[in-house]
């Protein structure tokens, strides 16, 4: 019964609303006919006196010629010219105005011609006139001629004028008849809905009935939020007209290194001291405007943690009262401080890593310049000499220094190619190409290094053999460059769920404040650092650096997907030293 009353209430309700704008509706129809005939109205009359003008200018040019055929004063002329001059304007006004009819756009274009005739005649008896070569014969038949198009001009005028009074009031008519029509139409849904909201006030007397089931509803809802704003583990508080905070939640000040009593009945003033001034603007905005403002990004120092600073990302919300008047102001706040120092972190990052690749850059020049560079230098000496040697002895030496040139040549681009990116890592796989790198790194440092290795380690995906193999590339790097260390090993383990990589030495040890600040911020070393770790992490993997005076260790484990198992292991390690 109740569902069977609240749904009629409504109907009737929707219905009267639809009516009363429906009648809206039609009452701005009518006024824009309306408005539209009166429109249509004036255009007509502006044609008509446009054409009055085109009849009296036509007219007009036509006396001044016989005025001036007669008379031979060319003063009487200043007429003809003077409708020769507006003509042309009053037709592409005539045009303008009727662009919306077809026909009356026909009848525009046969008039124009006649009118181009017409002044063309009296423009050629003024010119025979003005240079003496006129006849009376002449000038009667351009007098004829000039009649002809002159009572053609006149009638088409006329049939225009009359289309468009005609037009006119079929026009006045149509709009007359819509109002009316209109008019009896928004009667009829004024008193429909009428007999509706008579009827919607009924119903609502049993609505009031169910006020208590309403308000039982509403402390319901309250005790839900309620609940949620306790349990969230977003920062939530709501402050007062003067910024003192009435409620928060747990969050919130924790969120801010503080307790709940700091904050409670507390202005941000008092709370945060001279830090709260940007705070202090933008509540009093959200009071003054009513607009939320989202995602502020706010930071600073915890209070009593001096070097601490927070990152929150806050959300201000106006709350109005009953009445509707914009009296608290609401806060939604999420720490960010990971977020934010983890993005600084990685835009630092990226700096450096653009600084050594520059300098890696310099450093792949300047080997091409010292070695590749004076090879073929060489070459071309050779080569000359051997265009202008006729001695056959010294012929066959320069052939043969011209051999070893290419030979070193290619050798140097080899190893160059192979430091950048060793074919055998393709080809191969990881343990063929760690092998070549160490073999090759003792030889060129000095610096004895063991690496231990399954024999029988398979081919593993392409991602994880580059960042295996680069992360022991950065290492010996690091190894030769800072750890003044004579002597290095490396292990490789792997079993059917992970592999690991181990470079250990025993040199000087990386400093405490470098070690802690892996991310790259401030040192090289870190930066290295950082780009293996991130080139663990994107495959999924771990990776740690433990150092200390008697040497540094870095280890890095990578999971092994189906593709990458090992079928076999332990079965040999192999020895490089």
């Amino acid at each position: 019964m109740t569902l069977s009353l609240r749904g009629v209430a409504w109907t009737a309700f929707a219905v009267a609303v639809v009516l009363l704008v429906g009648s809206s509706i039609l009452l701005l129809q009518a006024t824009n006919r309306q408005r539209t005939g009166e429109t249509l109205v004036a255009r007509t009359h502006e044609v008509e006196t446009v054409m009055e003008d085109l009849g009296s200018e036509a007219f007009q040019a036509s006396n001044s010629r016989r005025a001036y055929v007669i008379t031979g004063n060319e003063a009487l002329l200043n007429d003809y010219h003077s409708a020769a001059e507006n003509i042309p304007k009053d037709l592409e006004r005539l045009r303008r105005l009727t662009s919306d009819n077809p026909t009356r756009r026909l009848q525009l274009e046969s008039l124009e011609r006649d009118i181009r005739k017409q002044l063309e005649l009296i423009a050629s008896s003024i010119e025979a006139g003005q240079r003496g070569t006129s006849s009376a014969e002449k000038e009667i038949k351009i007098t004829l001629q000039g009649a002809e198009l002159g009572d053609r001009i006149h009638a088409s005028l006329l049939r225009m004028r009359d289309d468009e009074d005609h037009l006119l009031a079929e026009r006045q008519l149509a709009s007359r008849n819509n109002y009316q029509r209109t008019l009896k139409l928004i009667a009829a849904s004024f008193v429909i809905a009428l007999m509706l909201l008579l009827a919607e006030m009924f119903l609502l007397s049993y609505e009031f009935t169910q006020h208590r089931r309403t308000e039982y509803a509403a402390r319901q809802s309250k005790e839900i939020v309620n609940a949620f704003f306790s349990s969230s583990t977003v920062g939530f508080g709501i402050l007062d007209s003067q910024f003192r905070y009435t409620r928060i939640n747990d969050v919130l000040p924790r969120m801010a290194g503080l307790t709940p009593g700091d904050l409670l009945n507390k202005s941000v003033t008092e709370v945060f001291g001279e830090h709260a001034m940007r705070f202090d603007a933008v509540l009093r905005e959200v009071l003054r405007t009513g607009t939320p403002v989202l995602d502020r990004e706010a930071s600073g120092e915890l209070p009593g943690k001096p070097g601490e600073v927070r990152h929150w990302l806050v959300n201000y919300f106006p709350i109005p009262d009953e009445s509707g008047a914009l009296t608290q102001v609401g806060i939604i706040a999420v720490d960010v401080t990971a977020r934010h120092n983890a993005e600084d972190a990685l835009r630092k990052l990226s700096g450096r890593l653009l600084v050594i690749q520059d300098q890696e850059r310099r450093r792949i020049a300047r080997e091409l310049h010292d070695s590749l560079g004076q090879y073929l230098a060489g070459l071309k000496i050779a080569i000359e000499m051997l265009s202008t040697s006729r001695d056959a002895a010294d012929h066959d030496n320069l052939l043969a220094e011209c051999r070893d040139i290419l030979d070193k040549s290619i050798a140097e681009t080899r190893t160059l190619s192979h430091l950048l990116h060793p074919p055998l890592l393709d080809e191969a796989g990881f343990s063929s190409a760690a092998s070549w790198f160490v073999n090759g790194f003792s030889q060129r440092s000095g610096i004895q290094v063991s690496l231990e290795i399954p024999a029988d380690l398979p081919r593993l995906s392409e991602a994880i053999e580059i960042a295996l193999f680069r992360v022991l590339q950065e290492s010996l790097t690091n190894v030769h460059r800072h750890s003044r260390a004579a002597t290095a090993e490396i292990r490789v383990e792997a079993d059917a769920e992970q592999i690991s990589i181990e470079i250990r030495d025993h040199g000087r040890g990386i400093p405490a404040p470098v070690l802690l600040q892996v991310d790259g911020q401030t040192s090289k070393w870190g930066v290295g650092l950082a780009g293996m770790r991130e080139r663990i992490h994107e495959i999924g993997g771990t990776f740690e650096v433990l150092s200390d005076g008697s040497g540094t260790c870095v280890r890095a484990v990578v999971p092994l997907g189906t593709h990458d198992q090992v079928s076999s292991l332990g079965a040999g390690v192999e020895n490089v030293s």
